[in-house]
């Protein structure tokens, strides 16, 4: 007589067994205080872990509070959101921080229509503060749950589409542990990042294989269905470097661009393909001023959003000033991450000024 199938215990007991015992150890996970897992799920936004930790500690260390961060000035935000990029998110987190001051006292407020209503906060954060910090039983739908739910359930609907996400959102709805939601909404994320992952999936560590579809009928490579990446743009740039003594010609990028309120060495713009005879013409047109361009210094490699870029670094003499100004090489003056490669290369500033 065939032997019967054992049943399958329930999606969240099998998950959250595995989470008690391989969850990683990270910073923002050895506290429910809901400033700062707030402040770490915006920071995990389209950035690594590895590249999160450093910056989440330093900023909790100078910004332990809503009221402080409320508080701290343009360059103060730049300085300490230095390295995790994207930076509207820091001043989302800010506007966000003003708001707890005025309407909540300085505390981040435990109930999702009032955190529904901070700026900066959209149904993802929203869910992971509202579970981690608060224990309230809310789902939190990042990259990896995308992941991880349509590789399970089988979804053959896009998941950046609103039916692929409405899709993904009732399962995980449905598997969520209400005892532990924060729990399960972070061992959803560490599942995905650390098994299910984008590509060789280690499924035979998966401890929700068992009933997985993609992996019974050999899909697991094709989920989830999304749309194909944009071609990488290969762009050269080109800057030039004037120092007077631990002082570098710049500028202060415009509101409404990438960037905003960083200061970068003057050159056309971290976007435009130009040769070098053209880097002195273009700050004449761009800032009024005048340079004597010379040999390369440096070159590095930078990336924005799909954007592969080149950028050269000339040493220059400078005949006229314009509307550029002097800033200091230090860690703090807000340069943007390409002028710090940059100074990097040619070996200006203290090393930790250059990181």
């Amino acid at each position: 007589m065939a032997r019967a199938r054992t049943a399958e215990a329930p999606f969240a007991t099998r998950l959250l067994r595995w989470f008690d015992l391989a969850s990683r150890d990270l910073p923002w996970r050895r506290t429910r205080d809901p400033w700062a897992i707030w402040v770490s799920e915006v920071m995990l936004q389209q950035t690594r872990v590895e590249a999160v930790k450093a910056p989440y500690v330093r900023f909790l260390q100078r910004f332990p509070t809503p009221a402080a961060f409320a508080a701290a000035s343009a360059d103060d935000l730049l300085v300490a959101w230095r390295g995790l990029g994207y930076y509207r998110r820091a001043r989302l987190l800010q506007q966000g921080a003003r708001t707890v001051v005025e309407r909540h006292g300085g505390s981040v407020p435990a109930d999702v229509p009032a955190l529904a209503e901070l700026p900066g906060i959209g149904a993802y954060t929203r869910g992971a503060v509202a579970s981690i910090a608060f224990g309230l039983p809310e789902v939190a739908v990042d990259g990896n749950v995308l992941r991880v739910t349509a590789r399970h359930r089988g979804l053959r609907t896009g998941i950046d589409t609103g039916a692929g996400q409405r899709a993904v959102f009732a399962a995980v709805e449905g598997w969520l542990d209400r005892e532990r939601p924060g729990d399960f909404n972070q061992a959803m994320m560490e599942l995905g990042a650390t098994v299910c992952t984008k590509a060789s999936p280690k499924c035979a560590q998966c401890p929700v294989a068992g009933d997985c579809v993609a992996r019974a009928t050999d899909t697991v490579g094709e989920l989830p269905v999304k749309k194909p990446p944009r071609a990488a743009v290969a762009v050269t740039a080109r800057v030039v470097l004037v120092l007077d003594g631990g002082r570098a010609l710049g500028h202060r990028l415009p509101e409404g661009g990438p960037n905003a309120g960083q200061v970068d060495l003057p050159g056309p713009g971290i976007l435009r393909s130009v040769d070098a005879a053209d880097v002195a013409g273009a700050l004449v047109t761009q800032f009024a001023a005048r340079v004597q361009t010379g040999a390369e210094l440096a070159r590095i490699q930078h990336a924005i959003t799909h954007h592969r870029i080149t950028l050269h670094a000339h040493a220059a003499t400078l005949r006229q000033r314009g509307r550029l100004q002097w800033f200091p090489v230090t860690a703090a003056t807000p340069w943007t991450t390409p002028a710090r490669k940059v100074f990097a290369a040619v070996g200006v500033g203290e090393p930790e000024q250059r990181a």
